[in-house]
Order: C-alpha cells, then structure tokens, then sequence
C-alpha cells in the first residue's frame, strides 16, 4: 500500500480526492470538498444519510476504517509496532468485530507510560494542522494527545447534525457557559454553529460566580443555553429563589458532567424547558447525542466505534453497565484503538427512532463515583425523580462517602438545615444508595469544582 492510499482516513472518497478521480466514490464513505466549510457541510448531509444505515452496514464501515488506521499506526506509530499483528495483514472486508476484539485494551495509563511513542512519526499531510489536546486530569492522571484538522471537522459536521436533530435555530442567540483558562475574558458577538452567523452569542467562564451568571442569563436572554449539569442546577435554583424566570429561552443543552433524571425533570417542571445532551472527551470529541425523540444517546458511529466491557474485557449485553471503550476512526495523529475512558455506561437496544446508531442509554460516572455498601458491593447510586434537595435553602450540595457506613454531605446553603429537613435528606439519599447511611453535614461557603471546571455531586474515598 503506498502512503497515498493513507491520505483516506479510512474514507474512500478523500482517497478519490486526492488521486483526481471524476467518478463519485463509493456511497458507503464519505467524500471530501476542497474547502473546509463545505467539507464540513458535504459531511453533514452525507452523516444525514448514515444515520440510518442498519447496524449491519454501519459495523463493515467501521470495520473498514479500524483495518485502515490499523495498518497506518503499526507502520508509523512505535507503540503499535507489535501490538496489531494479527489484523494488520488483513484485506478490506475481511476484518470482523470478533478479530477487533482481540486487540488489547488500551488504558490511561499505557498512554501515559508510552508518551510521544504512541504519535505518528508521519501523519498524513493531507489531515492538515496537527493539535495538542491534553485532558485535565479528573481521575488525577492527565493525558496528553494528538489530533488533526481533518478530524476536528468531522467531529464539527456531527455537531452540526446534532443541531439538526434538534431543529435549532442557529442564527439565534446562545450562551455558552464552559471551562475556560483564569485569565481568559468573556466572548461575545461569536457563532455557535460552523458556517451560520448567530445574533450577540456569548461564551462565559464557568467559574463565574452563579449569581453573576444568573443575571447574565436574565439580562441577555438567550434563545439557548449551553452549560455544565450543575451549573443548570445552580440557575434553576437561583431562578426559583428570586421567582424570576428566563424568558425567551428554548432549550437546555448540557455538557461534560452526568446528566440525572432528576435535573431533567426539574428544568422541565421549574422553567418548562427540554434539556438535551451529550458525551464527549478531549481525546475524541463528541461520542453521543440525544436522541431527538428519546432522552437517550446515539452513538456518532460514523466517527467512533464505543463498546462496554466487564471487568473481564467482554462485551456487556445492552441494559447492563460496563466500563466504555473507545476506538477513534479518523485521528491518524494518535490512533487510539480500544482506548477505556474511565467512565461508566449502558448500552441500550435498537431505538425506535429507526436510526441505525447505536443507543447509549446512560453513562453513570467513573469508579470513584461508585458507592461501597458495606458488604463490599460497590453499585452506582440512582436517584429518584422527585428533587427532594430542592425544596431546601440549599444552593450546591456534595457528598463525599467516608467509610463503608458513613457519608459526609457538604452544603453551601442559605442557613443551616433544621433537624427534619436534615433527617430527610438522609432517608432519601439512604434510600437512593441501598443502604441507611450515617450522614455527616457539613456547611461550608464554596464548594470548588475540578481543574476541568467539573463537578460531582457523589465521590467515594472507599476503595
């Protein structure tokens, strides 16, 4: 194979591009304008296609692009130099999901120890400007990746089809509130969507006081709001606290944190408002979008291949929680192939939305954010829908498990919580847990949130 032929991401049609063929390539790969916008708006109507492709076909494109990227990393990427012998040899169609399976996982902490050995010494030029990327160390090992241009538009274009899905108006008005370095200003008079020019959309640290932001949000009276779960929760909150409602916005859109049932139903009963949702990480971009008619995900399978595995590496069978996996199809710079996140979810069946994408029913959190009951089982709390904290003077909440029968809930609230409603908050979360907990309360002034700008509502210190 000549490095020509590794200009085509595993995507037929750049390949085609590339060689100055006339001819359409084949309709199961996606074809590349020259352009970037119209890259990315070629993409987003072929992605309208895709999604309803059947599993059948969607798993022999992601196999195709695996078998590519495969034989790239082990000929230009030293730590795949030995690691994918048995599939390198392969021609197209003939690398299955039980052959892909045999390749190890990959884990954090073989990226970290591998270093620079997992970057291509080549990747192609054709993917355009290569991008460090470096995850904020939530589980307190950061990662330090490469990805290209090209990859960034893909992930664009899925994007963009997610708006669709959702039908937003993308010239309209957008607050965006995200993580964003001490120093950094806020943004305004900026587009949300490649290619549509929105009207005075605003980026906003999340780090800004909740107060501020809620009056940002009253203030300027966004169509649609972007934010982290608990930032929503902290707006809602302040919103019922002052009787003052946002008054032109459409819908919620949530990121990077889990999304509860119990958060979802309160913005619909509070503000009467949808909330929508995503999964994504630094090393990949986004993975899943919801489902425009069901509050579930669709795995974005055109750009990556999600499994869930058990402690012993197999696949889980849908309805049952397992450890995430990841394969990106196109990021050429650091191939990562069965890479596991740290996260937690479920698959789910086939959608009746009739697309072909896979169904990411939750994802629930990583392990630190398990309970250990004190027979040693270790489960993930599930909360009622009935928001039982928000009928509190209580603006932010965490609890910490200190012992196999002790937890520790930190409140930031208004005034100390009398003996009942504190006996309530135990039953519930008791009851929520699977077991009657001790609790601790414990009023503090801040509670701060990761180095990401994350936070969690559950951590556990029992290993």
């Amino acid at each position: 194979m000549t490095s020509t032929h590794y200009t085509i991401l595993g995507l037929a049609g750049l390949l085609a591009m590339t060689e100055k063929q006339e001819t359409r390539p084949d309709p199961d790969f996606l074809f590349f304008p020259v352009a970037p916008v119209a890259q990315i708006h070629s993409l987003v109507l072929q992605l309208q296609q895709s999604q309803w492709w059947n599993p059948e076909r969607l798993l022999a494109y992601q196999m195709e692009h695996i078998r590519i990227l495969a034989q790239y990393a082990a000929a230009t990427t030293p730590f795949y130099a030995d690691r994918l012998d048995s599939i390198i040899d392969l021609k197209s169609g003939e690398l299955t999901l039980d052959a892909f399976r045999q390749i190890p996982v990959l884990r954090r902490e073989d990226v970290q120890v591998a270093g620079e050995r997992l970057f291509s010494s080549k990747p192609p030029e054709e993917h355009g400007q290569l991008q460090d990327v470096r995850t904020s160390g939530s589980t307190g090992r950061p990662v330090h990746v490469k990805t290209t241009a090209l990859a960034g538009r893909i992930n664009s274009a899925v994007s963009l089809r997610y708006h669709f899905w959702h039908r937003r108006d993308l010239t309209a008005k957008n607050l965006t509130i995200k993580n964003m370095p001490a120093n950094a200003k806020p943004k305004t008079g900026v587009n949300w969507a490649l290619g549509y020019t929105s009207r005075d959309s605003m980026v906003y640290n999340v780090a800004t006081p909740h107060k501020k932001l809620f009056d940002l949000l009253i203030r300027e009276d966004p169509d649609y709001l972007c934010c982290f779960p608990s930032t929503l929760w902290e707006l809602i909150h302040r919103s019922k606290e002052l009787g003052i409602k946002p008054g032109r916005l459409r819908e919620v859109r949530t990121v990077c944190e889990v999304l509860s049932d119990e958060l979802r139903g309160l913005c619909r009963e509070q503000w009467n408002l949808p909330v929508s949702d995503n999964y994504s990480s630094e090393e990949f971009g986004i993975m899943s979008v919801q489902c425009p008619d069901h509050p579930w995900g669709h795995v974005q399978a055109d750009k990556v291949l999600v499994e869930v595995l058990d402690d012993e590496d197999r696949p889980c069978e849908a309805g049952t929680l397992g450890r995430v996996v990841v394969s990106s199809l196109h990021n050429f710079a650091t191939p990562l192939i069965r890479y596991e996140l740290g996260d937690y979810g479920e698959l789910g069946p086939a959608c009746p939305c009739g697309r072909g994408l896979p169904v990411l029913r939750r994802i629930v959190g990583r392990k630190r954010n398990l309970v250990v009951l004190p027979t040693g089982e270790k489960i993930f709390p599930l909360f009622d829908s009935e928001p039982v904290i928000f009928s509190m003077p209580v603006r932010q909440y965490q609890i910490t498990q200190k012992s196999v029968d002790l937890m520790e809930m930190r409140l930031v609230a208004n005034r100390p919580l009398e003996t009942e409603e504190e006996l309530r908050l135990s039953e519930y979360y008791g009851r929520n847990f699977g077991y009657p907990f001790q609790f601790k309360f414990v009023y503090v002034d801040e509670i701060s949130r990761s180095a990401g700008g994350k936070f969690e509502d559950f951590v556990s210190e029992v290993e």
